[in-house]
């Protein structure tokens, strides 16, 4: 691991289509106040948290909201963000992908495969059994993305975030 300036370590290179690669980083510590902003008005103007309200503000508490249970990914081409998880270990004999955002226009590269895939070897490393992501009910491309990857539905959650709208629980089991 490099450190890359004072609030990013890299973890790997994801290998994403045409033989490119995107860095994946973890943040360890505060975001520069930049970087939080226009992270978050991008991912305020992305569904499903647009169409669920998810202001600005918001997401830059939730992106700057260090925990030691949580993982805060950045995944960079060059000096650009390419997208943004946040993983939670320790959840039912496994982790919680809590977060994933590929921007809209690096989204077709194989940034969010290539980052499920390190996901799925880094959870084989600790010895987790499961994995998990939730997604809405709505967001038909999200659910047919996870399922392509070895994810399956377990539980709807009505009224998880809108009383409105249903989550969906999905699992890929490791073990």
């Amino acid at each position: 691991m490099t450190a890359r300036n004072a609030y990013l370590t890299t973890i790997t290179s994801l290998a994403v289509r045409n033989d490119a690669t995107v860095r994946l980083d973890e943040v360890t510590g505060p975001f520069d106040a930049e970087t939080k902003r226009r992270l978050a008005d991008r991912l305020a103007a992305m569904d499903p948290w647009h169409r669920y309200g998810f202001s600005s503000e918001r997401l830059v508490r939730f992106l700057s909201a260090p925990a030691p249970d949580a993982r805060r990914l950045l995944m960079i081409d060059g000096e650009r963000h390419a997208g943004v998880a946040v993983v939670r270990t320790g959840w039912l004999a496994g982790s919680y992908l809590n977060f994933l955002a590929v921007m809209p226009e690096d989204q077709g590269r194989g940034i969010g495969e290539a980052f499920l895939a390190w996901l799925a070897e880094e959870g084989h490393r600790l010895g987790e059994r499961n994995q998990f992501v939730a997604a809405s009910a709505f967001n038909a491309a999200a659910l047919a993305f996870y399922e392509r990857h070895g994810f399956t539905p377990v539980a709807e959650l009505p009224g998880l975030i809108s009383d409105e709208e249903t989550e969906i629980l999905l699992r890929r089991r490791l073990a």
